[in-house]
């Protein structure tokens, strides 16, 4: 389970995470992350664009159950990520917590965006915080004012995804 969480002395990183979790709300589609869109002269002309790879690395039908299951941290009744709604727009997100609370994680995305947070120490210590997850405050700020003004977005249900309602 911790490997799922990035609980290993030396782990999946951030930034390996934010890949995989843009995997999911890009429908499937790996897109190789990068810190930069692009660098630009003292002109205005483009001189690099990154490269980034591109792979299907699951079907859309997958992406998009993954993403429902998902949106239960933040609007199912005893959600881990409930502080990370944003109106009008539909959020999935994970919370993470290694033993001891060494480490804070919360990896999320919207139609918009998609971000990870982490929070802990180089050496290992105890994350204390008042009984919250830090990385879950700052990346629900974080992402409160990115979609500031932003419309109404929803993941779209692909249409051979088939639901059904199942008797307790």
């Amino acid at each position: 389970l911790v490997l799922s969480l990035g609980g290993l002395q030396k782990g999946i990183s951030p930034l390996e995470m934010a890949g995989a979790y843009s995997a999911i709300a890009n429908d499937g589609e790996y897109i190789e992350p990068v810190f930069y869109k692009n660098i630009k002269n003292y002109v205005g002309r483009t001189i690099i664009t990154p490269k980034q790879e591109k792979r299907r690395v699951f079907s859309k039908e997958t992406a998009f159950i993954l993403k429902s299951l998902l949106t239960q941290p933040v609007v199912g009744s005893n959600g881990t990520a409930t502080y990370c709604k944003i109106d009008g727009i539909d959020v999935a997100a994970k919370t993470g917590t290694t033993d001891s609370n060494y480490d804070r994680w919360l990896c999320g995305f919207t139609p918009y965006y998609t971000a990870v947070t982490w929070y802990g120490y180089d050496q290992n210590e105890t994350v204390n915080f008042n009984k919250r997850n830090p990385a879950g405050l700052i990346w629900a700020n974080v992402m409160a004012r990115i979609h500031t003004g932003l419309q109404t977005a929803k993941f779209e249900k692909p249409t051979m995804v088939l639901s059904a309602t199942v008797c307790s």
